[in-house]
């Protein structure tokens, strides 16, 4: 890994309440007999290391004693700088070839290609599910940790819905339309202009559905969620997000902050009662606190409006945002949801058993 990447690793995928945490037996019991998951990861972004342990926030051997069964690992490939991407300065250290810095579909292709790497050097401890069967082997005792790979950004298919299928074809399963900036789909939630859902937008909707890609709404403005929920046939997720409700502060210097990037809690249960999961995040920045009763406010609201079986966790680790905790701390966030007296069913439901039950009808057999 180059030095610039691994400082920019370290810096910026830190934790508020460093795991393993203590957790109650109760909790552990629970963790244990429970397939847990998580919708969204960003560690293909930050490293080359993660088969062997490593910084941030994520890695396998954590993972694995974490209890985790499937890990939503995502890539990005435009970030909120001058030119839209980190390319040039973040990925060419992690060994991105020069000649793939000015295309998408090139990072992507990369990004992705670490990944299949990671599970090649893994001695099956690492698969991609890229199906039904794969899913349950992952879910099975004893089985690998699976890996759903997902996108964030139609930047990747630049401009063209012939370039839809590339992703599928390399083994995505999940597709966000949006990420931090407006695209020539959608309006980002954090862009400069935030608008709704263009007419390639619709057709790119469409486009993924029938290939069998699940649609995720993260990110998306508030119009360009609204104008997709009605096209929408097919499962479907809001991977990562928090509660307005709970956390809405504004920046005055950052388009990104918890009032753009939450959505507020009546439209996470529209979301909900249009049959889409919605992952619950686990940046202390969109919960509001540094605390895991931060979470467990953030997450009990969501069930009270999206009921208990829409609401899973997507923690956007390794995300380039601080986190509540890393993955070694989901026991102790199973324990404090039981300590609030939410009931056992929910909580498992939340650690996975929502999400799990959400794979089984959206990937492809």
């Amino acid at each position: 890994m180059g030095n610039l990447s691994r400082v920019v690793d370290e810096v910026v995928n830190r934790t508020s309440l460093p795991g393993p945490l203590p957790a109650s037996i109760e909790a552990h019991e629970l963790i244990d007999r429970t397939p847990v998951v998580d919708l969204l990861v960003g560690s293909p972004l930050f490293r080359d290391s993660f088969v062997h342990g490593g910084v941030g926030h994520v890695d396998l051997p954590r993972t694995r004693r974490a209890g985790v069964r499937v890990l939503g690992l995502t890539v990005a490939t435009a970030w909120p700088d001058l030119r839209g991407s980190l390319s040039r300065w973040h990925f060419q250290p992690l060994g991105l070839p020069r000649q793939s810095v000015g295309s998408h579909m090139a990072i992507a292709e990369w990004l992705i290609g670490r990944i299949e790497s990671w599970c090649s050097e893994s001695d099956g401890r690492l698969t991609l599910i890229k199906s039904k069967f794969d899913l349950e082997l992952c879910l099975a005792e004893g089985g690998p940790v699976g890996v759903v790979l997902g996108v964030q950004g139609a930047h990747v298919i630049e401009g063209s819905l012939a370039n839809v299928r590339r992703p599928r074809d390399l083994g995505v399963r999940m597709y966000a339309p949006a990420h931090v900036m407006d695209n020539a789909l959608v309006g980002s939630s954090t862009g400069k202009r935030r608008g709704g859902l263009t007419k390639l937008g619709a057709e790119a909707i469409a486009e993924l559905e029938s290939q069998g890609v699940m649609v995720d709404l993260a990110h998306m403005s508030i119009p360009a969620i609204e104008q997709t929920l009605p096209l929408l046939t097919k499962p479907f997720t809001l991977s990562h997000v928090g509660l307005t409700d709970i956390a809405g502060s504004r920046s005055r210097w950052r388009s990104y902050s918890a009032s753009t990037r939450n959505v507020p809690a009546s439209l996470a249960g529209e979301v909900a009662a249009a049959g889409g999961l919605v992952g619950i995040v686990m940046s202390t920045q969109l919960l509001g606190g540094p605390y895991l009763g931060d979470a467990v406010t953030t997450i009990r609201r969501a069930l009270e409006v999206c009921g208990e079986n829409r609401v899973g966790i997507g923690s956007d680790m390794d995300g380039a945002l601080k986190m509540l905790i890393d993955v070694e701390g989901y026991p102790a966030l199973a324990g404090a949801l039981l300590e609030s007296g939410i009931p056992a069913e929910a909580v498992e439901g939340v650690m996975g058993r929502n999400s799990a039950a959400f794979l089984r009808t959206a990937l492809p057999d």
